[in-house]
């Protein structure tokens, strides 16, 4: 019953949709951002199920102030949480993004695990406006450009991210390569600060890519864009995201199973070293299985086996193996002993004698004889070995031998 209940455990693993959950403002909110992620992975044959929480101008305090935001939080068993600050916080000076950024970031994550403890917090990382931030240029001069505004916001969201253990999703890192590499894709709308329809395609092609950790090229729709357009944008995407997931965390939470496991004759004792696993189940590979992460197994067998981890977070499930040898020590009653000559078999081979079988001490096996078939025995090694006899009426019996003495 145990292997089927595994069974079917990987399969709702595999077959399972990914709720996502977006927590921001109009950035968020332009162009529907949260419904063309979903779009865009169904061209890619790809279940999201994609809901927004999202207020004009929203910052992370007024987020962590609000009963609607947590309220949406608790409602359902979400995949992931993505935040998006308001679009200036993060780029001021780091002491004012010390006391009116970071903390409320820090709440909105913990409340996240809270709330929804199987939810990976995901950073939106947002993008400088075109030509700085002009209102706060003399203030702090990094603003005043592109290049500077949008450098400190990239600082930023990577020390939230960092200091949470969320994902950073680079969608102003994407941004700027289509910048760098093709001028002719406007991102922004006539105010310099909001997203095209082309800019939201480059940040749902960025958020496809992080959650469902494909190749954005195989998304098949352009959302009305010029299809040289989407094509680009999404091959930024790929040369940005895909191609470098795990710099931008991703991967880097899941449970990862792992173990050690030491052998002492035929007993193994194990321990569990595997990472943000919720539990974990081993298969001991002879029938028998445990969910306790550290113990102790015997085999009562001389053979090889392998042992299974499943480690298992939030129904997904991360596996791995060792293959260990079990080996029976033989005990040898002193008062039943064959008396067997192996030197002269050849001309004396016992009547009632079924067969013959050398053993190491560790019981591996050496040399086995039967009336039809006495090949030479083993190399003289000098050593003791266990000489085990199967005589015709079933008996077996056990006696020590030196191999100096053939």
């Amino acid at each position: 019953m145990r292997k089927l209940l595994l069974a079917l455990l990987l399969t709702t693993t595999l077959s399972a949709q990914e709720r996502v959950l977006f927590i921001g403002n109009s950035y968020t909110a332009a162009n529907s951002l949260p419904t063309m992620v979903a779009t865009l992975a169904s061209s890619a044959n790809q279940s999201l199920i994609c809901s927004q929480q999202t207020l004009g101008g929203a910052t992370f305090y007024q987020h962590a102030q609000s009963n609607a935001t947590y309220t949406k939080l608790a409602s359902q068993s979400w995949d992931y949480v993505v935040l998006q600050a308001q679009s200036q916080e993060p780029s001021f000076p780091f002491g004012q993004f010390q006391w009116q950024t970071l903390p409320y970031a820090i709440e909105l994550v913990d409340s996240i695990r809270s709330l929804a403890p199987c939810a990976q917090p995901v950073f939106f990382r947002t993008w400088g406006r075109e030509n700085g931030d002009q209102a706060n240029c003399a203030a702090f001069p990094p603003l005043c450009t592109y290049e500077g505004m949008d450098s400190m916001l990239h600082r930023h969201y990577s020390l939230m991210a960092d200091t949470t253990d969320a994902y950073l999703s680079p969608v102003g890192s994407v941004w700027k390569h289509i910048r760098d590499t093709d001028s002719t894709i406007n991102l922004y709308t006539s105010d310099g600060s909001h997203p095209s329809l082309a800019g939201t395609y480059a940040a749902a092609c960025t958020f496809f890519t992080m959650i469902t950790r494909m190749d954005p090229n195989s998304i098949t729709d352009d959302q009305n864009l010029n299809p040289g357009v989407a094509a680009a944008i999404r091959q930024a995407a790929k040369d940005v995201v895909f191609d470098s997931l795990a710099l931008w965390g991703v991967g880097a939470y899941d449970s990862q199973a792992g173990f050690t496991a030491t052998m002492s004759n035929d007993t193994l004792t194990y321990t569990d070293t595997s990472l943000f696993a919720d539990s974990v189940y081993y298969d001991f590979g002879d029938g028998n299985f445990s969910s306790t992460p550290n113990g102790i197994h015997a085999y009562g067998q001389d053979d090889f086996f392998t042992v299974t981890q499943y480690a298992y977070r939030c129904g997904k499930v991360d596996t791995t193996a060792i293959l260990i040898q079990s080996i029976i020590i033989f005990a040898i009653d002193e008062d039943v002993q064959a008396h067997i000559d192996l030197r002269k078999l050849d001309q004396f081979w016992p009547a009632d004698l079924h067969s013959l079988t050398l053993y190491t001490l560790n019981g591996r096996r050496l040399w086995s004889a039967d009336p039809g078939n006495i090949p030479p025995l083993p190399h003289n090694t000098n050593s003791l070995v266990i000489l085990e006899a199967t005589w015709r009426n079933g008996e077996r019996t056990r006696q020590r031998y030196f191999t100096n003495q053939w």
